[in-house]
């Protein structure tokens, strides 16, 4: 053996034992920064910064809040009215009876029916807790949780549950944090297996806590399905560059936020509403506006709208509804309840036509065409999705009966995926056409609008579950 060294195989070796280490510090980082995907089979999970429906669909929220426990006679309207807006999401104001009366099982029942019936996504939130730094508050929204198990299990497809309002108002991202570390392997174990919404500590509005503390609250969930709240106002989204900060950070972690509430102004200063609804369309975030109706006299401008029934809004509800990157521009209806296969499509792209005029016209298949009348079943509607100033009109024609070229009147309107859209029943459809018999003796279906021009983007017809 020869005593010599050989520094080009030395040299070679730690190169190679170099880049293996380099390699293994970065999978570490990527993993510490990187969320695996929870399972879908418990409603809506998390995928690294993505929410995904039970579908296995990205959701972005576009949701309002709606204080059930102080106006319970009001929420049914309230949310059928939020519907309207093109809002995917209602996030609702329930009470364990610490503070305010207890929100019973019967009542938690009937607010996810009236979101299931308006296709809003439900997130469920413990109010008892704002600002409160006592464990013990966040003890009894556990137990509240607990009672409502089955319920939450039958409904996780349609449920998030925001496990307690702005609990810990310090703001102490250490003991915010371990706070929910040893309370949500309660839920978990109890199983209870929905999507967990968790707000920030300093009263929703300390994203720092997410920033320092979020990962271990992450990782403490034996479920791994994690998602964090924000509430800015005046400090945590008083600037545009305080909003792309505390965004950035608290996704920096991996593991999505949403902005569970905001307005355009609060208490003690002004809200960059407008950074925040674009920030968070551009970084696929979710945001639900503070708040539908109700608030106190000294903080009314915090108001959506006017009435319960959302026949106008308030100068902060006009930009968050119709506003640049506002709900009805950009929200998108959850897909487990569009993506499905309960209707029939008769047209679906892109078509415009000027007033009077019309902008789809569909054969039925006894002339050729493709759509088949024998479709048109009871207990079913004509959907038209589409943008225009006036209203849609659906017309039926029988090409060889004149008078039998007839407008159908509309029972439903609202907004979805940005755009308006209108409904039509069976009934309706029957009354106007004079007869069922709509495979012998209808030819032509047509969409237009009489006063200002329209774009189309689908018609067809769905059948009601």
């Amino acid at each position: 053996m020869s005593g010599k060294t050989n520094f080009k195989t030395i040299t070679l070796k730690s190169m190679f034992l170099t880049l293996i280490a380099v390699i293994a510090v970065t999978c570490t980082l990527i993993h510490a920064s990187w969320t695996e995907a929870a399972s879908p089979e418990c409603g809506f999970y998390v995928d690294g910064t993505t929410i995904r429906d039970s579908k296995g669909n990205p959701f972005v929220i576009r949701g309002i809040n709606v204080a059930h426990a102080w106006y319970p006679s009001e929420t049914e309207r309230s949310i059928k009215a939020v519907a309207k807006t093109g809002a995917n999401a209602v996030r609702v104001v329930l009470s364990n009876g610490s503070k305010y009366s207890e929100v019973s099982k019967d009542s938690v029942r009937d607010i996810i029916g009236w979101c299931k019936e308006n296709k809003l996504v439900c997130i469920l939130e413990v109010h008892d807790t704002t600002g409160d730094d006592y464990i013990t508050s966040l003890q009894k929204a556990t137990s509240y949780w607990i009672n409502m198990k089955d319920i939450l299990e039958q409904e996780k497809n349609y449920v998030i549950l925001n496990y307690a309002n702005e609990w810990y108002g310090t703001w102490n991202g250490q003991q915010w944090a371990e706070g929910y570390k040893t309370e949500i392997p309660k839920l978990r174990n109890a199983g209870i297996c929905n999507l967990i919404m968790i707000d920030c500590a300093g009263w929703g509005q300390y994203p720092d806590s997410i920033k320092g503390y979020g990962k271990s609250v992450y990782d403490a969930d034996p479920d791994h399905n994690i998602l964090f709240s924000i509430h800015m106002y005046e400090y945590a989204g008083g600037t545009e560059d305080i909003v792309v900060k505390n965004i950035d950070n608290a996704l920096s972690i991996g593991v999505p936020v949403t902005i569970g509430e905001f307005a355009a102004e609060h208490t003690n200063g002004d809200v960059a509403e407008e950074k925040i609804m674009s920030y968070c369309e551009e970084k696929q975030t979710g945001y639900i506006g503070w708040s539908w109706k109700g608030n106190n006299s000294d903080l009314a401008y915090l108001d959506i709208s006017w009435d319960w029934d959302g026949t106008s809004f308030t100068p902060w509800g006009e930009t968050l509804v119709n506003g640049a990157n506002g709900i009805r521009e950009t929200s998108k209806i959850c897909t487990i309840y569009t993506d499905n296969d309960d209707y029939v499509s008769v047209f679906w792209g892109e078509n415009s036509a000027e007033p009077w005029k019309q902008a789809v016209s569909v054969k039925t298949k006894k002339n050729g065409g493709s759509f088949d009348a024998n479709d048109i079943k009871p207990d079913g509607y004509f959907y038209v999705e589409y943008s225009s100033d006036s209203a849609s009109e659906l017309i039926l024609q029988k090409w060889t009966d004149p008078e039998k070229w007839v407008k159908v009147n509309t029972y439903e309107t609202g907004y979805a995926n940005g755009h308006k859209y209108s409904k039509f029943s069976y009934n309706d459809c029957v009354t106007a056409f004079g007869t069922s018999s709509f495979a012998e003796q209808l030819d032509q279906i047509h969409v237009g609008a009489t006063e200002n021009n329209i774009t189309v983007y689908s018609v067809c017809y769905c059948y009601s579950k």
